[in-house]
């Protein structure tokens, strides 16, 4: 068993209310009151262990992260004692532990496949649309093109009647 301690920075934030372990004895802390039992309920080194804290400290210490102009204002604690009645943490909360660690990785790993799979969607449909364009201008090109000959052929049949025109009016001319 640990030494009762009143640092808190080692003191879980996050613990549920427990029973008392087979084969423990329940303790008294600094102001003399009967502990209370909380089991740890955040998922870190220290997961599924219990611990006895101040039965004085009626509330949960509030998050560090949260501003104390947010958080409601609460009562000094009298004691802020806790002891840690597990050494190490159980079996069942260590695969508990392990578990979520897997899932985690799995979901991020799924995410990350995921993701690639989206960006090479994205290149595929931007060569396809490149593609395209690059079809587009070429025949923009073509059909110039192919406009351009038809306006020359077209102003040269033009010119030719009109040739064909003039010559036969002057030579109209002359006949009459």
């Amino acid at each position: 068993m640990s030494v009762p301690c009143s640092d808190q920075e080692f003191r879980p934030v996050k613990a549920k209310a427990a029973s008392l372990p087979p084969g423990v004895t329940a303790e008294r802390c600094w102001c003399g009151r009967l502990a209370k039992v909380k089991q740890v309920e955040d998922f870190s080194d220290q997961f599924g262990m219990k611990f006895f804290m101040c039965a004085s400290y009626e509330h949960d210490p509030p998050r560090s992260s949260a501003s104390s102009s947010t958080r409601p204002p609460s009562p000094p604690p009298l004691c802020k004692w806790f002891h840690w009645i597990d050494t190490e943490q159980p079996d069942w909360a260590r695969q508990e532990v392990e578990e979520k660690h897997r899932r985690a990785w799995a979901t991020f790993f799924e995410e990350e496949r995921q993701e690639k799979a989206r960006a090479n969607a994205k290149a595929e449909r931007e060569r396809q649309i490149q593609k395209l364009r690059a079809e587009q201008a070429r025949n923009r090109e073509v059909n110039q093109k192919r406009m351009d000959e038809e306006a020359a052929r077209g102003a040269s049949g033009r010119r030719t009647r009109r040739q064909v025109w003039k010559m036969a009016t002057v030579d109209a001319g002359k006949v009459v």
